[in-house]
């Protein structure tokens, strides 16, 4: 029988130098004394993680050492993307605040639910927010016996009254600019009423992204987003944040239910989120010029009955969204004169712009709300809150605008 040789390369020999073949295939047995400091990060794909003793163990899952146990509960790329939006929603604000990421937006938003809600609870939810998010509320409002009370965040006296009325609302949940109407509320108004009548307040800032809204600013308690959209920003992956400033009730309660639902981001879609945070800044300069542009060039069209973008002086909350936000957005909607049909006519004549129900892209997206994300959203509730038959939303990427602006000027023809 041959003697098996022993392993020369110096930088990742083996811990034992006598390993069968199949056991040198089979395991990362790096040198110890080896640091592997990578320019850009890896994918950490492994589901669990190894210690050095069964003492290590032992104060692992005791909770007095801090290391990772099962990719479940948490990994590497999950903490990195974790770390960086809590540096983005927290910058320059000299406050604390923690992050948690999830599978996708809607897991987020499943966590605040589940988390900060109990039976006989309500909420107090804007009217016109995602529709999926309207479709939640909606559907388990039985099953969880937690009532949702829509109302027009604009009427602040109106809510008001529902607060004073309702001592069971617990959860204030707004979504600004708003989608598919872009409208703006005012963060420090509803997180006024929120602490004067000891409910939380969370918002939905997946249309701004930290680069262009900091809620924390004005006091809200917590803030979701679909980093699908622009935190990823070339729609590879899904994924979502709840961040929270209770810090110890985002590691205790919101950890627990996303550790208990299976609900964490896989390393893989951690891993492109990554890579997509790193261009925010830029991408969302260039969203906001072209989105201005085609705003713009839309206002002019006689097709076209009303344009929705913050960034256009005539918006009624442009006053508003230029003391909140720091810039306006790539999103805007538009109205079109002959409704239900010529918003089905456009999506079918569209050739540059792509037609899918997302956002937030480098490249522009198109749909027609009332026959794809609201088509589930009763009628009757989407159109008192503006989501009309004829409403259009583009999510405007960061191509040379010039194209963008002549596929619509053929579409509606």
């Amino acid at each position: 029988m041959k003697k098996r040789p022993k392993i020369q390369n110096s930088k990742f020999k083996t811990q034992h130098s006598n390993l069968g073949f199949a056991s040198i295939t089979s395991q990362d047995n790096f040198n110890e004394q080896v640091k592997i400091t990578p320019h850009a990060s890896p994918i950490f794909t492994s589901s669990t993680y190894v210690y050095e003793s069964a003492e290590k163990a032992q104060q692992v899952f005791r909770g007095e050492e801090e290391a990772f146990i099962y990719s479940r509960w948490s990994h590497p790329n999950a903490e990195l993307v974790e770390n960086k939006l809590e540096q983005l929603e927290t910058f320059g604000l000299n406050i604390e605040a923690k992050a948690l990421v999830f599978s996708s937006g809607m897991s987020a938003l499943a966590a605040l639910y589940q988390s900060v809600l109990k039976p006989g609870d309500k909420i107090l939810a804007q009217g016109n927010i995602y529709g999926t998010a309207v479709d939640y509320f909606n559907q388990y409002q039985e099953a969880f016996q937690i009532d949702v009370i829509f109302a027009d965040f604009k009427n602040l006296k109106e809510l008001e009254s529902i607060l004073k009325a309702e001592k069971k609302v617990k959860l204030i949940y707004a979504e600004t600019p708003s989608n598919p109407t872009l409208n703006c509320y005012d963060l420090k108004a509803l997180s006024a009423l929120g602490k004067k009548y000891k409910v939380k307040v969370a918002v939905d800032n997946t249309f701004a992204s930290p680069y262009l809204q900091q809620p924390f600013k004005f006091g809200v308690d917590f803030i979701i987003h679909s980093s699908t959209k622009y935190l990823n920003g070339h729609g590879t992956g899904l994924s979502g944040f709840l961040i929270g400033r209770d810090v110890a009730f985002m590691k205790k309660e919101v950890w627990k239910i996303r550790k208990l639902n299976g609900s964490i981001c896989a390393p893989f879609d951690a891993w492109l989120l990554n890579i997509g945070m790193k261009t925010l800044s830029l991408r969302m300069e260039q969203h906001c010029a072209n989105a201005l542009a085609v705003a713009k060039f839309l206002q002019s069209h006689p097709a076209v009955s009303k344009v929705n973008y913050l960034g256009l002086k005539e918006h009624a909350d442009h006053a508003l969204a230029k003391r909140q936000m720091k810039n306006f957005g790539g999103v805007l909607s538009f109205e079109l004169k002959n409704g239900y049909k010529a918003g089905e006519k456009l999506m079918k004549k569209i050739k540059f712009c792509k037609l899918t129900a997302s956002l937030g892209t480098i490249d522009t997206l198109i749909q027609h709300p009332a026959s794809m994300s609201h088509s589930f959203v009763p009628k009757e509730q989407r159109e008192e809150y503006g989501i009309t038959d004829g409403l259009v939303r583009l999510s405007v990427g960061i191509e040379d605008v010039k194209d963008v602006i002549a596929d619509l000027a053929q579409a509606l023809k």
